[in-house]
């Protein structure tokens, strides 16, 4: 499964970047990300935009997990693709599309791809690699979940959050290429740390479900169900931190819980 809901903290006074698709992610202490997250680095030669993602913040070439390039030539009129190919043997390969380009950003963009990694699942269950093969991956732990995780998560958060995220409620679908995708804005999501929780629980009642087969209650069914009703505490609990403007500067200037957002919109 793909990590289809990542997203950039760019700033789109330089660039607007939209529809992350990255597959080949490994969720596992060391794997493709730090804590869930990649850096990008962006470079314009003439028409030409070459994005280098790391794994790390400081960018090293050991780091370097992927990388690709895009026409931006008729970016005026329509976005430019840029297809991602593994490096270093990463296996992490993958799309995004540019909205804008106005000129190359001088520090590392932060892309979350993940709001929750194996890590994060092991403080909750530490036998993830004991889990059956259809559920842990031996080469990319609990992607699987935790890509359904952040997509589930984050959706929610559109629907829930509509107004303070600028948006309607969700993004527009992935093949709907004509959109201009400014809106919902993650990047108002001042600590997506946040949202960890019911990110970590949804993922495991996903997993557990999945190894449950038989109708009477079985340890997995409890697991499930347990998590199941931990991921409704979790979202009840929000109190989201927001930056409202994020392309002005880095501050949080807002905060809304997710009851006062549901009584809001009643």
């Amino acid at each position: 499964m793909s990590f289809d809901y990542a997203f950039a903290y760019e700033d789109r006074s330089f660039m607007h970047t939209s529809r992350w698709s990255l597959s080949g992610v490994d969720t596992r202490g060391g794997g493709s990300t730090t804590a869930g997250r990649l850096w990008m680095l962006a470079s314009l030669t003439g028409q030409t935009v070459t994005a280098e993602i790391y794994k790390t913040p400081d960018c090293d070439s050991g780091d370097l997990v992927a990388s690709g390039t895009a026409d931006i030539s008729d970016i005026k009129t329509a976005a430019a693709g840029c297809t991602l190919a593994q490096e270093n043997a990463s296996g992490v390969s993958g799309q995004f599309w540019f909205e804008s380009y106005l000129a190359d950003c001088d520090y590392p963009v932060e892309v979350l791809v993940t709001l929750c990694t194996d890590e994060d699942l092991a403080i909750e269950y530490c036998s993830l690699d004991d889990l059956p093969e259809d559920v842990y991956s031996a080469t990319r732990g609990m992607a699987r979940h935790c890509a359904a995780a952040t997509e589930k998560v984050l959706l929610l958060v559109s629907g829930l959050y509509a107004r303070q995220l600028g948006g309607f409620g969700a993004p527009e679908h992935k093949y709907h290429t004509a959109a201009g995708r400014a809106l919902p804005d993650y990047r108002r999501l001042a600590n997506p740390d946040q949202l960890k929780a019911a990110a970590v629980h949804w993922a495991l009642s996903a997993a557990f479900g999945s190894c449950h087969e038989l109708g009477a209650a079985t340890m997995y069914s409890q697991l499930r169900d347990y998590h199941e009703r931990k991921r409704i505490e979790a979202i009840e609990g929000w109190n989201l931190t927001l930056n409202l403007d994020p392309d002005s500067d880095e501050d949080a200037d807002a905060s809304k819980s997710g009851a006062m957002v549901r009584t809001t919109r009643l």
